[in-house]
């Protein structure tokens, strides 16, 4: 049988010895939580009566309510913009923080000067 081998002596099945190896052999992904906010644009809406809302995954630091952040298009340019709300599941939250996907309202700004893979930055 091809698919059937002998264990070697000096080869451990403790689940735990195996749970080490992998890890040690492929670290987890990182997720920075601290550092300076950045989120990519995933889909843009306008919601009539309140404005322009971006949604995305926080990839690093945190974002709240009131904060002024950078939009960076495509293209290279930027501008300054505010953040008015900050939702999370239907769920009005003051912060998001990284590996947190979120709805972001922004003020002033139309819905033809954001795009999807824009990037929030601050």
């Amino acid at each position: 049988m091809a698919w059937f081998r002998r264990k070697n002596d000096d080869e451990s099945m403790d689940p735990q010895v195996l749970l080490a190896t992998a890890n040690a052999e492929s670290p987890p992904a990182a997720v920075f939580v601290s550092g300076s906010f950045r989120m990519p644009v995933q889909d843009v809406f306008t919601i009539t009566g309140r404005g322009t809302v971006v949604t995305g995954r926080v990839e690093s630091g945190s974002v709240s309510k009131d904060q002024v952040v950078r939009l960076t298009r495509g293209d290279g340019s930027s501008r300054e913009i505010t953040i008015v709300g900050v939702e999370m599941f239907r769920k009005v939250v003051d912060t998001a923080s990284a590996g947190d996907t979120v709805g972001l309202l922004l003020k002033s700004v139309p819905r033809q000067d954001i795009a999807v893979g824009d990037v929030l930055s601050a």
